[in-house]
């Protein structure tokens, strides 16, 4: 139920009647407001819309004087530049979504892909300074997988020398690790 006369308010409005639009203003902003609440769930974004709409409604007051059924005109206009708000953030979340997916799949792949190939680098130029059958025990058991009783059965030593050689390669690694790259 209005306390005004909505036509002769409207045709004000038209004419520029700042008064007149805040008596509109006033009388509409709650219900769009609790109207446009229901779909986006946000008091703020909710506040943002309403004013949007408002000086939508303000920019386009010439054709105010105009309008016969003004409360299914203002919650059409509600709802449109809230369905409207909806998809630029869906289309804006999918866009952002994709900008981080492909930067992070493309730098990290590439770097990953660069960084593992010196560290590999890095550890075979380390293996090479060690002697032959310490080489061959550090291969079998760290990067074959190979346990020390295996490593030993295959090249025909004891797991104790497995062990001692496993010693031996991790302090030349660690002292490796520690003067070249800084990591203690």
């Amino acid at each position: 139920m209005t306390f005004f006369n909505e036509s002769s308010l409207l045709n004000q409005i038209s004419e520029g009647d700042e008064k007149a639009f805040g008596k509109l203003y006033d009388f509409y902003r709650p219900s769009i407001h609790r109207f446009v609440c229901k779909f986006l769930k946000s008091t703020d974004l909710s506040n943002d819309i309403c004013q949007e709409v408002f000086m939508k409604l303000w920019e386009d007051r010439l054709a105010t004087k105009d309008i016969h059924a003004f409360k299914p005109y203002l919650f059409t206009i509600t709802r449109n530049h809230t369905f409207n708000f909806l998809k630029r953030a869906a289309v804006e979340d999918r866009i952002k979504t994709e900008v981080v997916r492909w930067h992070y799949t493309s730098t990290n792949d590439t770097e990953d892909a660069i960084i593992a190939k010196e560290y590999q680098q890095f550890l075979q130029d380390v293996l090479d300074t060690l002697p032959p059958q310490s080489c061959a025990v550090f291969t079998l058991c760290r990067q074959q997988g190979k346990s020390y009783d295996e490593a030993a059965q295959i090249l025909g030593i004891s797991s104790h020398a497995i062990k001692k050689h496993m010693v031996r390669s991790m302090k030349v690694i660690r002292f490796a690790v520690q003067k070249d790259i800084g990591i203690a």
